[in-house]
């Protein structure tokens, strides 16, 4: 997914790829190595703790204590810096597509057309007959792309992407042994979350959730357990309707695997009522087991960083927008 390509200016290859997000409370990374002869390493991942007067200094430091200057940079955008939306592909010709998308979102956004970036990648045909092709449009403020290319630049790096979460956990789905059959990923926050569902790294949907894994931590925020099993209930609803919708719209034999990326708590709770109460098939995804690499992710980092990883990733999988 490129909503901002940049030329570079050396002639090389660049040895890898730098992911960063960027959050009110600071910023996570990822650096993949790549090699000609070997899948890419982990070079280092963590999430560094900044505020936003801190953040120029500490991403600095990083991309000085990691040469990280002849790297490719791709600024992975958080949830809430984008919109994403499901339209109707125009019927249009080609050459005249964007223009169209333009048109039909613009009175979805809270800004300005001429003051946004959008792209779009295509959602897999349907199946069934008379079906709509269907296209995913992202949306991001012109001002906030800019200002963390600009941020990322004075740091040292050279920005070649923007790229987006549903893309970003594409990534990492391609890389579990469901992937031919069709798998979905859930990555939940502490409060919010997102569900992809994914197939030979065609993303046939993507669904923002409003459950994050705070909501479903026995002893956390609630009064009494019936208010636990609520919020477990709504989660496991979401995600059994996200499975449903992607069988029949697209006329697929069901995709029934689901995999968590890890929480700081309680993952294991979390993917054992998913199992057990409501017959969804789901398992953790441990980033550790998955990459390569010389650095041992734990729970919190990869729940933090794991959209990084999958950004980081991107030249090597060569995979569709």
């Amino acid at each position: 997914m490129r909503l901002l390509q940049k030329l570079l200016r050396k002639p090389s290859i660049a040895p890898g790829i730098a992911a960063l997000s960027f959050f009110p409370h600071g910023f996570a990374v990822a650096v993949s190595r790549y090699s000609d002869t070997e899948r890419p390493r982990l070079l280092h991942c963590e999430f560094v703790p900044a505020s936003a007067q801190q953040r120029q200094a500490k991403l600095e430091t990083i991309v000085k204590d990691y040469q990280l200057a002849d790297y490719d940079c791709h600024i992975l955008l958080s949830q809430e810096q984008y919109r994403s939306m499901s339209v109707e592909t125009p019927a249009v010709p080609a050459e005249e597509l964007r223009q169209a998308v333009n048109w039909r979102i613009a009175d979805m956004l809270d800004y300005a057309i001429d003051q946004s970036n959008i792209d779009y990648y295509r959602l897999p045909q349907s199946n069934r007959a008379n079906t709509p092709g269907m296209l995913e449009v992202v949306a991001v403020p012109l001002q906030l792309a800019d200002a963390l290319s600009l941020l990322c630049k004075e740091a040292g790096l050279n920005v070649k992407v923007i790229d987006v979460q549903e893309t970003a956990l594409r990534n990492l789905a391609t890389l579990l042994p469901e992937n031919q059959q069709g798998v979905a990923v859930l990555h939940l926050h502490q409060t919010s979350g997102i569900i992809i569902i994914q197939k030979n790294g065609s993303i046939y949907l993507s669904r923002r959730i409003d459950h994050g894994y705070t909501q479903l931590t026995e002893g956390l925020h609630f009064d009494s357990p019936e208010q636990l099993q609520l919020e477990q209930n709504n989660l496991a609803l979401e995600i059994q309707r996200s499975l449903d919708y992607v069988e029949h719209f697209y006329d697929i034999p069901p995709i029934s695997s689901l995999a968590v990326v890890l929480m700081p708590t309680d993952s294991h709770h979390i993917i054992n009522f998913l199992n057990i109460n409501y017959g969804i098939t789901a398992r953790a995804m441990d980033l550790s087991a998955m990459i390569e690499g010389d650095i041992l992710l734990n729970d919190t980092t990869q729940n933090l960083c794991a959209p990084c990883i999958g950004a980081s990733l991107r030249r090597y999988l060569e995979l569709p927008r």
